[in-house]
This record gives C-alpha cells, structure tokens and sequence, in this order.
C-alpha cells in the first residue's frame, strides 16, 4: 500500500462506533500494475519493453529513452 494514493470515500450509517456516520475517507489498496517505473537516466515514469541481445539474454528496457534496466533469467 502507497500513502495518499488509493484513498476511497466510503458512505457510513450512524453505528455506536460512528455515531454521526456520513462520507470517511479510507485508504485502499490498487493493482500492481498501475505502478510505473522510473527511467534511471531522467527519473520520469515509463513503461518497458523486453528484447533478445545478440547473447542471448533478455532485457528490459525503458520505452522513453531506450536505456537498458537489467539482464533478465531465460527460461530457455
């Protein structure tokens, strides 16, 4: 869970533990996928690709500026 990112309003009935009920604001967890990651050479969020280096090993890298992230196990 991320702070102040996944904050939802949620409508409460007046309980004995919320005795005047209304609009509470909670925090909720959010998929994983939503996350983005950082480009290493500007710092901005980026989305990655994945390619096969003449070696053989696998890649991420950023869309943005093409910067490689770190080699990737093959399963092959």
């Amino acid at each position: 869970m991320v702070e102040h990112v996944g904050v939802v309003k949620r409508h409460t009935k007046p309980s004995q533990k919320e005795p005047d009920g209304g609009i509470v604001e909670k925090e909720a967890s959010f998929s994983i996928s939503k996350v983005m990651v950082l480009d290493p050479s500007n710092n901005t969020p980026t989305r990655l690709g994945r390619k096969k280096l003449n070696d053989g090993t696998l890649v991420r890298f950023a869309k943005k500026s093409g910067h490689t992230l770190e080699a990737v196990k093959s399963n092959q």
